[in-house]
């Protein structure tokens, strides 16, 4: 028997979900998927009700709620901004689409290319941009930045650099996690490539106050997931450890779970922590858990409303062949109730019930069966001997019939029946991919780069059959899952590779070569 938090509401996606937002007030919930779909989802005592619906060309990479609008931000668009009302308020256009959105004093933008953009609400642009940007974490009073050569940049409200961290190590470092950390402090957990005693890679995080490092500790895992609220930090860890951070920055573990901490959420009262299928609410004062929940797929995100009474999570099962994961929909308030195991996942079923486990109930004879019958079938329960001559009679001409079947065909009727089984059955065709045909573009006088869209929409699949898109450069690293991506492109020759996997794990493959080439040339 577990505790588990008894009133959960669901909501079913027919896509996978990319990303999730709910208003301060907790009312509204925003649902993008990977097609491009937006939902928009009203919350009440009753549940869940669908207000309007919203789409896009391609994948919904991040969805915002902030002052009662919403930002949207899409793989191949861009920024979109909406009111409450469903209304588009403006719409900032990005060549390369969007990445990752954050909203502060401004508002944050990365595009496909690695450019980081800062825009007003009203959809006007900043001057300053930050280029070659792998990924950014919001500060109590700026950005950090990490750029393409694993530096990590400070910069403040005013978009100026105040600090630059550089590799470290004769050979570098991989920048596993940084961000937000006690108070005002900052982290950065790195992994060393050279090699130190005992053949282990070396793992460390280092904590900064302002522009100074003031605290270097080394960790026992990868740092997969960190939540700070206030004065209280904690890391998840790729080896399912959850380590507390103390205001002197020592590091202790509180928890060891069996696999990776995928997402943390700090509440007032619990560490909500994601791992595998499950949910646990960790108990901040005993550090016991108080209360698990299972999800149908691998637990990818938690949010928690203004209030934190509300909490929300997605997943999915990394299975092409299942449905959609649903969002699971919790009051963390509720007190917890004792399940068996195998009642965790009934939260997502069209109605939440307590199986009944008292065994004279469970085990009692009923006798009262005969209110389910009609009335003709009453009738014919009070003869036992016509019922007993009925069943005996149909048995026996149902067998009778079996035989003359099997006897009335030989073996070249048997034959013609197999072979009319197998041509009336659909043949499967696999999708041919067609990355487009090769081409030559001129640079404009005075460029030194231009964007364009690789797009695989001639690509031939009948059948509807196709799971998964996927570009390749020409490095053989992978720049985008959807049929569609805008790259920028330098002086050169450059040559894509389009993979399209299908329902039966068959992988077609094509090439397009891109020539930019100067307009003095």
């Amino acid at each position: 028997m577990v505790q588990t938090l008894p009133s959960i509401d669901s909501i079913h996606n027919e896509e996978k979900v990319n990303a999730i937002s709910v208003n301060a007030s907790g009312d509204k919930v925003l649902i993008g998927d990977c097609k491009g779909t937006l939902s928009l989802y009203s919350l009440n005592q009753d549940g869940q009700h669908l207000e309007n619906t919203f789409h896009f060309s391609s994948s919904i990479i991040e969805v915002i709620w902030h002052n009662e609008k919403f930002l949207v931000i899409d793989e191949v668009e861009g920024v979109h901004m909406y009111n409450q009302n469903g209304d588009v308020q403006w719409t900032y256009n990005l060549e390369a689409g969007g990445s990752k959105a954050h909203i502060q004093q401004q508002i944050a933008i990365l595009d496909g290319i690695g450019t980081l953009r800062f825009l007003t609400f009203d959809g006007n642009e900043h001057q300053e941009s930050y280029q070659q940007i792998t990924s950014f974490e919001p500060l109590h009073d700026g950005f950090l930045l990490l750029t393409e050569k694993s530096q990590v940049k400070k910069i403040n409200f005013s978009f100026k650099e105040v600090f630059s961290r550089e590799q470290r190590g004769d050979i570098g470092e991989d920048i596993v996690s940084y961000g937000q950390g006690l108070n005002s402090t900052w982290f950065v957990a790195r992994e060393g490539h050279a090699l130190v005693p005992g053949d282990e890679e070396a793992l460390e995080i280092e904590f900064f106050y302002e522009n100074e490092r003031v605290s270097r500790s080394e960790i026992s895992g990868r740092i997969r997931a960190s939540s700070t609220r206030g004065g209280i930090q904690y890391l998840g860890l790729d080896n399912g450890s959850i380590v507390h951070v103390s205001n002197e920055f020592g590091l202790s573990q509180v928890h060891q779970f069996p696999y990776a901490i995928r997402c943390l959420e700090l509440t007032e009262k619990h560490l909500l922590v994601g791992t595998w299928f499950n949910i646990y609410g960790i108990n901040l004062l005993s550090n016991e858990i108080d209360w698990t929940i299972e999800h149908k797929g691998l637990v990818e995100q938690i949010i928690t409303n203004e209030n934190q009474d509300m909490m929300l999570f997605f997943g999915e099962d990394q299975n092409d062949w299942t449905e959609a994961e649903p969002v699971g929909i919790c009051n963390i308030h509720q007190q917890p109730v004792e399940v068996d195991d195998s009642f965790l996942q009934g939260w997502f079923e069209k109605e939440v019930f307590i199986a009944e486990t008292n065994p004279e109930v469970v085990y009692r004879n009923v006798d009262d069966f005969e209110s389910l019958l009609s009335e003709g079938e009453r009738e014919m329960l009070t003869d036992s001997d016509i019922i007993n001559e009925f069943a005996f009679d149909a048995l026996s001409d149902a067998l009778n019939e079996i035989s003359q079947s099997i006897e009335d065909i030989d073996e070249e009727e048997g034959d013609d029946l197999l072979s009319m089984l197998h041509e009336s059955s659909e043949v499967f065709i696999p999708p041919s991919a067609h990355a487009g045909d090769d081409q030559t573009y001129v640079l404009e006088l005075g460029e030194t780069s231009m964007i364009l869209t690789l797009d695989a929409s001639n690509t031939n699949d009948p059948q509807n059959n196709i799971v998964r898109w996927s570009w390749l450069d020409a490095t053989g690293k992978e720049i985008a899952t959807s049929h569609k991506v805008k790259v920028k492109l330098p002086l050169g020759t450059h040559q894509f590779e389009l993979r399209v996997e299908a329902s039966d794990g068959v992988l077609t493959t094509d090439y397009v070569q891109i020539t930019v080439v100067s307009s003095d040339s």
